[in-house]
């Protein structure tokens, strides 16, 4: 862009005239995976030992051994958007948390620390799907001049209406039908909003990040 005297003075006014459906796409594919992720980090292990009555080292070290597999599956996630498209990798991603939901919270309550480090493993499988692709999908999203501010801009509208409320959300559900699946199906609505936000993006994967690519809209379907 500097070779090209591209830069733009004014990229915030400039994404918000040209690519306000990416904006709001990129915020709606992030919103199931962050409020997912922040159950594992914030709202389960309370629940584990405060409603639940487990012991808490058992429970921080299931779910710090959670934490590890996020990390590979992110990875991996990563790895096979580069394979078979990052679309297709969300998808799978937030069908396999949707699936899981339920059935989690089921071993869960079962108050057997095993079985409450296998849930939350096999859940951070959905999570790592649904993370890895995220940072090429949003630059492949964007054209260069606005690319920053509106992977920024999406991200963090993401992150509120996903995870910042999640745990509250989370809590006052459980408060009121004290019934732990209630926070799995708020947590599989958001998943399938996720999901139809992934749909809606044409596949990024190859697409040229140089200064000349203006027609971000192109690669979202009407």
């Amino acid at each position: 862009m500097i070779e090209r005297k591209r830069d733009t003075a004014t990229p915030l006014r400039s994404l918000l005239r040209t690519n306000k459906k990416q904006v709001v796409l990129a915020a709606v594919i992030f919103i199931g995976n962050n409020a997912a992720g922040y159950l594992v980090i914030a709202f389960l292990s309370s629940y584990a030992q405060k409603s639940l009555g487990m012991p808490a080292a058992p429970v921080l070290l299931a779910t710090l051994l959670a934490s590890f597999g996020w990390l590979i599956f992110t990875l991996y996630g990563g790895i096979l958007s580069d394979r078979i498209g990052r679309v297709r990798t969300f998808q799978i991603g937030y069908a396999l948390i949707f699936v899981w939901m339920i059935p989690m919270f089921m071993m869960i309550d079962t108050r057997n620390i095993w079985a409450y480090g296998i849930a939350i493993f096999i859940l951070t499988i959905g999570l790592g799907l649904s993370y890895g692709p995220m940072s090429a999908m949003y630059a492949e999203m964007f054209p260069a001049n606005v690319r920053y501010s509106g992977i920024g801009i999406g991200y963090a509208l993401g992150a509120i209406l996903g995870g910042a409320f999640a745990p509250l959300i989370a809590q006052a559900l459980l408060g009121s039908t004290g019934w732990s699946g209630s926070i799995g199906i708020y947590i599989m609505v958001l998943c399938v909003i996720s999901f139809i936000g992934a749909s809606m993006v044409r596949e990024t994967k190859g697409a040229p990040l140089e200064a000349e690519t203006e027609d971000a809209d192109a690669r979202v379907t009407p």
